[in-house]
């Protein structure tokens, strides 16, 4: 709530009851962005003690992982395998440190899905026949500056690529999803101070290295990549990787995409999200290489919602937060299930 309407509601309180209720109406409006950020965000912090605290319910399901660390400030790279199937799936809540929605729906998705597992039949057997590994960030170092409330807009890790030996949250750094070894050399986003710097050679970052490495390991059957759209332009949108022809195995990828889109209501306009299917980026990014260099169908959801004034929405309240975790906690079980019966 913010400041204006809490001072309203007390100067109401002992007025006019219905003028009251409108004006809770009104401060409750959730399209609008909170920094700094909602308590609904988890912040790094909270990472381990969760996650060992599901583990030791739940033996047997749930497993932590460290499959690396950063480079500038040598912070792990979590995952969680949850499940105990043989076919595998990818989750990557974060790539850019600005996109903490997608931080918050991988903690519900192993927090949620952990507990339905042993009350829910569907979600029983879907356990059972997939796992899923779920990296809450890839870009740990980005995730602390905008947790802390440092700033706002920090989009690339923390590599001080200016050379003058201390962190310039603005302009340092490397965009993860630039950086992957696909593409990259026909990315033009070469200056160091954009906040798209592809880095300086394809998988110089250590975090790219490190879910590389992963991928080659695990036999993924899809690997999803969750983002947040700072302008808007891309929000409740799902990106499929850059081909020049499709063929049978991009077509089946499409139909689940688009499967996924229709099952996602739109966070505050009416309908559901859309799946882009004209050309899209060929830089080096997550999708373009898990798709083309290991073979594993790929997409990217964009989580992010778009206000009834047209403004972009990434650090939603903590109502909005819940409320946009659930329906994609919703969709990919709905969408797991049509790949076991495909």
């Amino acid at each position: 709530m913010s400041e204006f309407c809490a001072i309203m509601l007390k100067l109401c309180c002992s007025g006019i009851p219905l003028f009251a209720l409108i004006l809770l109406a009104s401060c409750a409006y959730q399209g609008v962005n909170e920094y700094p950020l909602a308590s609904a965000y988890p912040a790094p912090q909270d990472l381990v003690p969760k996650m060992n605290e599901l583990a030791a319910r739940h033996p047997g399901l749930l497993v932590h992982r460290i499959i690396g660390f950063t480079a500038t400030e040598n912070l792990p790279i979590h995952a969680i395998e949850l499940g105990k199937g043989q076919r595998n799936i990818l989750i990557i809540g974060q790539h850019h440190g600005d996109e903490v929605l997608g931080v918050a729906l991988a903690f519900q998705l192993f927090e949620s899905l952990s507990e339905r597992y042993h009350k829910e039949a569907q979600v029983h057997e879907l356990l059972n026949e997939f796992k899923l590994w779920i990296v809450p960030s890839l870009n740990p170092e980005g995730w602390r500056v905008v947790s802390a409330n440092l700033t706002r807009t920090k989009r690339k890790n923390n590599r001080d690529t200016d050379g003058n030996g201390k962190l310039d949250l603005r302009t340092d750094g490397v965009d993860l999803n630039r950086n992957y070894p696909v593409f990259w050399d026909i990315d033009i986003a070469t200056d160091h101070l954009s906040p798209f710097y592809k880095g300086p050679q394809p998988a110089s970052e250590k975090e790219i290295q490190a879910i590389i490495a992963l991928g080659r390991k695990v036999s993924f059957d899809l690997a999803i990549f969750y983002h947040s759209s700072r302008t808007g332009a891309l929000n409740e949108t799902i990106f499929l990787p850059a081909v020049d022809e499709p063929k049978e195995d991009f077509l089946a990828l499409q139909d689940l995409a688009e499967f996924y889109a229709q099952n996602v209501p739109r966070d505050y306009l009416p309908g559901t999200y859309t799946l882009h299917k004209n050309s899209t980026s060929k830089v080096g990014n997550a999708r373009n290489f898990f798709y083309h260099s290991l073979e594993v169908p790929a997409m990217l959801i964009e989580i992010g919602g778009i206000n009834k004034e047209g403004k972009s929405i990434i650090h939603p309240s903590n109502k909005m937060v819940k409320r946009i975790v659930n329906r994609h906690e919703k969709a990919l079980v709905k969408m797991i299930q049509r790949m076991r019966e495909l």
